[in-house]
Formats: C-alpha cells, sequence, structure tokens
C-alpha cells in the first residue's frame, strides 16, 4: 500500500494550455473553460495586412501547461512541461501576455522530446534559466521507437549536465513529492496496477550502450491536485504510464478517492493502443468526473470514445484553454 502523501487542499486551480496539437479559435467555452485569445501586444503588422492584427497560436506535437493553484490567499504558479519545438512555448507565452519568470518551477514529465524541446527557446529567451525542476532520474535516457524493419526512430532525451548549465536546479526522484507550499504533488513513478495499460514494446531505451525495450516508460509522472470538497485534478503529460494507472496511483498517494478532472495526454492514439480504449473509458467513466480534456497524444479515436461515454464532463483541448475550478463551499 502507498504511504499517504498529506496534499494540502486548494480553493482554485487553473490549468491554461500552452502548448498542445490542436489550435481552434473557435472551441466553444462552459462555466469552467476559458478558450483565451491571443493579445495584441505583439502584432502582425504587413502590407499584406489592411490592419495589423493579433499573432495568433502555433499548435505542435508536445504538450505544455502553466497551472496556478491559491490557497489560504496565496497563489503559485508552475511550468508543466515544455512543448515539442523551440519556439512554441515562448509565442504561445507571447500570445498569452504570460511571463515565464512568474513560474516557481518546473515539473517535467518525462524526457522525450514532445516535452523539454521548449526549454531550448527558453533559454534563449531568458538566459540563464533559475528554476527548480522536478525530474525522474530516468527522463534522461535516450530513447528511441523500433520501426517494423528492425531499424530505431530516436526520440531524444535531455541532458543532465546541459540542464544544470542553463542554471535549473535539478531534483531528481523518482517518489511522490510536494511543490508550491505543497498544494501540487508530482507524482513520482507511477505503480502499473490494471492488467490492460501494459505499455508499448515499440519503445526503446539505451542502457549499457545498446537499444534495449523500455515498454513502460518509468520515468512518466503526473500533477495531482486536490480543490476542497470537489476532488482530484489529475495532469499527465503523455500517460505512457496509463491514464487510469496515474489516477488509480493518485488516489493510493493522497487517499482521496474522489477524481473531479482528468487532463492531459493519454497517449491511445497509435492503433497498437485501440484495444485498450473501451477498459479506459469504462474506468473513466466509473469515476464520474466533472472534467474530461484528452489532449496531445490521445488520438481522435480514443479522444471521440470518452466524448460518447462523458459527453457533459467532456473538453476538447487547445493552445489557450484554461479550466479553472473552485472549491465548493
Amino acid at each position: 500500500m502507498a504511504k499517504i502523501v498529506e496534499l494540502e487542499p486548494v480553493d482554485r486551480v487553473e490549468i491554461t494550455t500552452l502548448c498542445e496539437n490542436l489550435v481552434d479559435s473557435m472551441a466553444p467555452s462552459s462555466e469552467a473553460v476559458e478558450r483565451r485569445r491571443a493579445g495584441r501586444s505583439n502584432p502582425v503588422v504587413s502590407k499584406l495586412l489592411a490592419r495589423e492584427l493579433a499573432t495568433p497560436f502555433e499548435g505542435e506535437h508536445g504538450l505544455s501547461m502553466a497551472v496556478t493553484v491559491t490557497g489560504d490567499g496565496i497563489s503559485r504558479s508552475l511550468l508543466f512541461d515544455a512543448g515539442g519545438s523551440v519556439g512554441g512555448l515562448v509565442h504561445n507565452l507571447d500570445c498569452l501576455e504570460i511571463n515565464p519568470r512568474d513560474f516557481s518551477c518546473i515539473v517535467l514529465s518525462h524526457g522525450h522530446f514532445d516535452h523539454v524541446l521548449g526549454l531550448v527557446g527558453l533559454h534563449q529567451r531568458l538566459g540563464r534559466l533559475a528554476f527548480p525542476v522536478t525530474i525522474h532520474p530516468d527522463a534522461y535516457l535516450e530513447r528511441g521507437q523500433r520501426l517494423p524493419n528492425g531499424d530505431v526512430r530516436a526520440i531524444g532525451a535531455p541532458s543532465r549536465q546541459g540542464l544544470r548549465d542553463a542554471g535549473l536546479d535539478l531534483i531528481e526522484a523518482d517518489s511522490p513529492s510536494l511543490v508550491l507550499e505543497k498544494m501540487v504533488l508530482v507524482t513520482g513513478q507511477v505503480a502499473r496496477t490494471n492488467n490492460f495499460e501494459t505499455g508499448w514494446p515499440d519503445h526503446v531505451a539505451i542502457r549499457n550502450g545498446q537499444w534495449t525495450p523500455d515498454p513502460e516508460v518509468c520515468d512518466d509522472q503526473g500533477l495531482v491536485i486536490n480543490v476542497k470538497n470537489k476532488g482530484l485534478v489529475v495532469l499527465s503529460g503523455c500517460g505512457h504510464a496509463g491514464i487510469i494507472n496515474t489516477v488509480t496511483h493518485a488516489q493510493a498517494v493522497t487517499g482521496v478517492s474522489k477524481v473531479h478532472a482528468v487532463i492531459g495526454g493519454f497517449h491511445l492514439g497509435p492503433d497498437y493502443f485501440m484495444s485498450r480504449v473501451p477498459a479506459v473509458v469504462r474506468e473513466l467513466v466509473a469515476w464520474q468526473p466533472g472534467i474530461v480534456a484528452p489532449a496531445h497524444c490521445t488520438g481522435y479515436r480514443a479522444a471521440f470514445a470518452v466524448y460518447e461515454a462523458l459527453p457533459d464532463a467532456f473538453v476538447q483541448n487547445t493552445v489557450g484553454t484554461r479550466i479553472t475550478i473552485d472549491a465548493d463551499a
């Protein structure tokens, strides 16, 4: 049984998507969901245009979110992942008029390029990156995908020394830890407890100088916030551990069973994962969350299955989407 970690309940959490596969300026808003528009502080000005326009968001294969929590009158923000291109993160931060220096820390869900590459652009913009970074020690493994012909397509990995040289204070842990005044839990390595989220055989990593099987991507971790009288808000990067495993792990570590929101990558897009979609949806339905926002690598087919099962809870995630969850009185 997992050791219970005392996660401070919060009064409010705001999750703003900075990088995502999808940009959709016409996605509908709701009480909890605001579709933020790009500001005009950095407009597009050209003789080809009748008047200046706000610079639009950029989409990419990647994920990054700004997470702001408020409890007892204290608000703190962090950067969860950094997206999958050099320029996308800083570009969309500019569009949203968010100052990255306002982040208290960074949490990386795992070491794949589509969650870390934006740190390069952030370094180019800010110079020395004086942030603490919570990261699993296995995130530095060079990883890849084995193709049907036996070749390996490298996915890339961050450099431990390179991150340090950039000024980042590395906090390496595979166990759960707390950040932002103990208002946010980093899950650490997620326990694999069900029989259907069993990884991907095509994943490999370099160990002892050669490519070896790495189906579980053990550095995969998520974030957990406990909103007063509502329950857990669980965020995943790609969800290589399995989104159900991740939420179950969050429940075990916090001792809180109620799940209010599940947001992030479910990693169900590739054909190999389609057979597990019904089981994933069945477990999500059993929790009856108020918000489910499949993102990034979830894939259209799996996201549509979630929508069919939970139409009132479903949120189509896009760049600029801000989900705000307030505590119940």
